[in-house]
Parts: structure tokens; C-alpha cells; sequence
């Protein structure tokens, strides 16, 4: 038996990973699109792009592993079908139960390889993702630091560079001037030497100046270290990812804690997606047996729409439990739940079905 565990395992193992880049690449597709139109017109770098992808390649997984391993198996069931490798493997004495087994093992490790991602890679490439997104943020046009040059595309600052050390890539002698609503006059920010730090322009050795209605200077003082912020400016550019799909379920639940009963449903509904999105896996595994043994005429391309619509079947249910969970309509367990228990409900009746005629 585990030669025949063995040669299934080995069958199946493209064809899974054709199914998962796929799905990926579906995935990718938008992004993708919008990647190339920030090299082309805002001049980003390409490696920095690259990069950014990469970082949503956890989250995007933790998504497409599932309907990947489910079309993967469709296939290769489909192929020892036609082959009639299955009717040689049931006159043996195989049985369904012992044709199941390797591939109930890929839906285990599957699952825990998605919780993995979820728990411990997603949050850590969240991270990643805010930190490179301010990388090239700085490498914008607007935020280069050039010898001689005044910024002035960000709200209610204007920055002026008199010069760049070539050593060191720092500005030298910076003048920061920053719109107050109380005053016609702007403060006045002057800097040594500066350079960026996060969300913000770090000045050394830095005086400031404010001025009064009548434009005289009215305070003024020295900084060994003056932080300039901008976060008004980069909350608008940050990734596009809400912070609540970075977070790992420990992280979703200290967060709760700290959330009035209004605030926490979203908290929820994402804590049962985390846990319900792998589980069915195992499911879709096992399904993806039962709907390809047994009919040795059905052809490739009739397993892949039948995969593609169980799939975007199973989208459908779970994108419209969880808006109906959100709008606090149904709870976010039957919400996030219903798609598992319809899916696994119909490989119990599909299961009862082909195990009396394998």
C-alpha cells in the first residue's frame, strides 16, 4: 500500500501546484496591472515592485492553497480515471478508504501550512509591506532630497534643501516651513542636516521660529533632534490592506479586549474566517476524489469547470455570509461557517454514494 501512497502522492504533487499558481496568478492579475502602471508613471523600481508582490504572496496563498489542492486532485484523479488506473487499483483491493488516506494527509498538511501563514509569515510580511511602501514613498519625486530644490507638494509643509552631502546622502542646511491655521505666518524650521526616518524628517541641531499675527517671531528655540512628522500625508499612500487581514488570530483577540461590543464584529467575523478558510481544505481534498472516480468519460476540461464552479461557488457563499455577519444580519459563525458545513455535508452524501461503487 505504500508503493500505491507513493505513486498518488507523486501524481498529484504537479498538478497541485499547477492548481495553486493558478489561483495565485488569477490573484496577481489586478495587482499586478497596477504594479506596472506605478514603474511606468511614478517611476518606481522594479526590484521594490517585485518585492512588494513577494510580501503579498503569504496572504494571497492562504487563499489559493485550498482551491489549488482541490483542482489538483480533480485532475489527477481525472487522469487515473480515463487511464483506468483506478478500476486496476480496485481490482487489487483498494478501496476508496485507502485511496482517500494520502489525500486526506495533503488537506492536513495543507491546513497547517495555511495556519502557519496566517499565525506567523502574514503578519510578519504585513510589516514588510508598510516598510517598503515608505521606501519607495521616499523615493518619489516629491520626496527626493536634492541639492537646491523646495517640496512643496505635502499639505501644509514646504521644505527647502540647500545642498546634499555626497558622503553621507544627507541634507544640509534645511529650512521647514509649516502652515499655522492661527497665524498667516508659517513656523519656521531650521536644520543642520536632515534625512528620513520612518513617516517623517529627522533635523540635527535644528531652531525654530514662530511668529505672532502681526509676523513678528514670538517663541523660538533649539533642538539637538527635531522631528518633522508627516503621517497625514503617507496614512493616504499606505499599502492598501486593511490592518485587521495582518493580524494573527492572538493579535485579533488582544485587540477585541481592548474594543467596545460595537467595534469588535469585524474581529470576529475574521477570527472564524482564519479558522473556517483552511479547514476546508481537508473537504475540498477528498471532494476533489469523489468527483472525478467514477466516470472514465468525462474529459479534462469538464473536471476543471466543474472545479472552477465549486470554487467560485464556495466564494460566493462565504464573501456573502461574511457582508451578512458585518451587517450583524446572521452571527459571524453561521456567517463565515455556512459555506464548510454546505461543503462538507455534500462530501458526506457524495462519499456515501461512491463508496458503494468503488
Amino acid at each position: 500500500m505504500k508503493i500505491i501512497n507513493d505513486y498518488i502522492l507523486k501524481e498529484t504533487k504537479m498538478s497541485i501546484v499547477f492548481g495553486i499558481t493558478l489561483f495565485t496568478f488569477i490573484f496577481l492579475i489586478e495587482m499586478i496591472v497596477s504594479m506596472m502602471e506605478s514603474i511606468l508613471v511614478r517611476g518606481l523600481s522594479i526590484i521594490d515592485v517585485s518585492r512588494m508582490i513577494s510580501f503579498y504572496l503569504p496572504m494571497i496563498l492562504s487563499q489559493t492553497i485550498p482551491m489549488g489542492i482541490f483542482l489538483g486532485i480533480m485532475i489527477t484523479f481525472g487522469n487515473l480515471t480515463r487511464n483506468n488506473e483506478i478500476t486496476a487499483l480496485n481490482s487489487m483491493g483498494v478501496s476508496l478508504n485507502k485511496l482517500l488516506k494520502p489525500i486526506i494527509g495533503i488537506g492536513v498538511v495543507g491546513t497547517i501550512f495555511i495556519f502557519f501563514l496566517q499565525e506567523s509569515l502574514i503578519p510578519r510580511s504585513y510589516i514588510k509591506l508598510q516598510q517598503i511602501s515608505y521606501k519607495m514613498i521616499y523615493e518619489n519625486p516629491v520626496f527626493q532630497l536634492k541639492d537646491r530644490v523646495l517640496i512643496d507638494g505635502i499639505s501644509e509643509y514646504k521644505i527647502y534643501i540647500d545642498s546634499i552631502n555626497k558622503k553621507t546622502k544627507d541634507a544640509e542646511n534645511v529650512l521647514v516651513m509649516i502652515n499655522d491655521k492661527k497665524s498667516e505666518y508659517p513656523t519656521l524650521v531650521l536644520g543642520k542636516t536632515a534625512y528620513w526616518e520612518d513617516a517623517a524628517l529627522l533635523l540635527n541641531d535644528a531652531d525654530f521660529y514662530k511668529h505672532d499675527e502681526k509676523g513678528n517671531v514670538s517663541v523660538t528655540g533649539n533642538f539637538e533632534k527635531k522631528r518633522v512628522p508627516f503621517t497625514s500625508y503617507f496614512e493616504d499612500i499606505k499599502v492598501k490592506i486593511k490592518d485587521i487581514e495582518g493580524m494573527n488570530i492572538k493579535q485579533l483577540l488582544s485587540e477585541i479586549k481592548t474594543r467596545d461590543k460595537i467595534e469588535i464584529l469585524p474581529y470576529i467575523v475574521e477570527i472564524n474566517r482564519k479558522i473556517a478558510v483552511p479547514m476546508s481544505t481537508i473537504a475540498l481534498a477528498i471532494l476533489g476524489v469523489l468527483l472525478s472516480i467514477g466516470n472514465a468519460r468525462t474529459g479534462k476540461g469538464v473536471n476543471f469547470g466543474i472545479g472552477i464552479i465549486v470554487i467560485f461557488l464556495y466564494i460566493v457563499l462565504l464573501n456573502i455570509g461574511m457582508v451578512l455577519a458585518y451587517r450583524s444580519i446572521i452571527s459571524p459563525f453561521l456567517g463565515v461557517w455556512f459555506p464548510n458545513i454546505v461543503l462538507y455535508i455534500y462530501t458526506l452524501f457524495l462519499y456515501s454514494r461512491k463508496v458503494r461503487l468503488v
